[in-house]
């Protein structure tokens, strides 16, 4: 059962963002007058939101393939692609690039709370610290998993915390380059005859730094893979589960990603099948979300503004071409696009 919607609920504002290709990730600069979003066609698209309306800015592009991610420094952003490319941009110019920072798909990217050092991981089970201003490679770790996910740890800590395909949450040191201890969430993976299915598939760190939070799903089967969605949140200094929420379903999917606000509550967003996807506003501890709600169908991507009074949520075009038999009016099978809705969030 979905909670009622309280009177300071997130709502609606404006019309989407018309971002005209799918979408994997949404990000706001540090300053909050920048949207960015990383899209399938090797494009990172950018939007001036300080005005009423968002004003489209000139695209970042000449990546490999579809971007998987992208995040932001002090004032430069940075992109990572599903051939392994990472490369770091001053507003329209690419300041450098590392043509294989991975071999295959670089999965996720989070920088470090000085803007000094951004962290990759990818599909080739590595873990790689880059140098924020010049893009050399510092340490590595081989962890010999698919790697999914990453959070960086409060500042002061060093800490760093990398998400697999299997459940299991690694915590490492990147000053001294040495592994510290490992959380398992053994929900998120299911092995269903021969594939594999699941995952963390997004981890964030708490304002106060005190908890993890880690998202993915509770897998029924593969295939035509259905899943519970499942958040987790430990308690950083023991390493304990406090709470968790869990869909009710597994037609609702996964959670894909997370944004946690300073009043302690988390935004999340989920998709499921058939189309199904939700905005969701939970505070650890509480049986039930706030909110659960939006018209949002796969949802992919949630970022917060930095005045935590506005959020961005990436979906998919309503009646959209994925199942590969919706054709436009010329016969053919048009791209999915990703519409992007702002929200308002009250406070708490």
């Amino acid at each position: 059962m979905q909670p009622k919607a309280a009177a300071n609920a997130p709502k609606e504002v404006g019309k989407p963002v018309a971002v005209p290709v799918q979408a994997s990730r949404v990000r706001y600069s540090p300053d909050g007058k920048v949207l960015a979003v990383a899209c399938f066609d090797a494009k990172a698209r950018r939007y001036d939101v300080t005005g009423a309306e968002p004003k489209e800015l000139p695209a970042l592009g000449e990546h490999n393939g579809w971007l998987s991610t992208l995040a932001f420094g002090a004032e430069r952003l940075f992109t990572a692609d599903s051939w392994g490319r990472l490369s770091a941009w001053d507003g329209a110019k690419r300041a450098w690039s590392v043509e294989a920072a991975h071999d295959g798909w670089l999965r996720a990217l989070a920088v470090t709370p000085d803007k000094a050092v951004v962290v990759s991981c990818g599909k080739d089970g590595y873990v790689r610290q880059w140098a924020a201003a010049s893009g050399k490679r510092d340490i590595e770790w081989k962890l010999g998993a698919d790697l999914l996910s990453l959070a960086m740890g409060p500042a002061g800590s060093s800490c760093l915390y990398v998400g697999d395909l299997f459940g299991t949450i690694r915590e490492l040191n990147f000053a001294s380059g040495k592994p510290a201890r490992t959380l398992e969430v053994k929900e998120f993976y299911k092995l269903d005859r021969i594939q594999d299915v699941g995952g963390v598939k997004c981890l964030a760190l708490s304002h106060d730094g005190k908890t993890l939070f880690a998202g993915g799903a509770e897998p029924k089967g593969g295939g035509f893979v259905e899943c519970t969605p499942l958040l987790v949140a430990f308690d950083l200094a023991s390493g304990k589960r406090t709470s968790q929420w869990k869909g009710a379903n597994p037609a609702e999917g996964f959670v894909t990603d997370l944004a946690p606000h300073a009043d302690g509550r988390v935004l999340f967003t989920t998709s499921g099948q058939p189309g199904q996807g939700k905005l969701h506003v939970w505070k650890p501890g509480d049986a039930a979300t706030s909110f659960s709600g939006g018209k949002l169908p796969n949802c992919h991507s949630v970022a917060l503004h930095p005045n935590g009074e506005l959020a961005a949520v990436s979906a998919t075009n309503a009646n959209s071409s994925g199942n590969g038999r919706v054709k436009g009016t010329g016969g053919d099978y048009p791209n999915n696009a990703s519409p992007v809705q702002l929200w308002t969030v009250p406070r708490a």
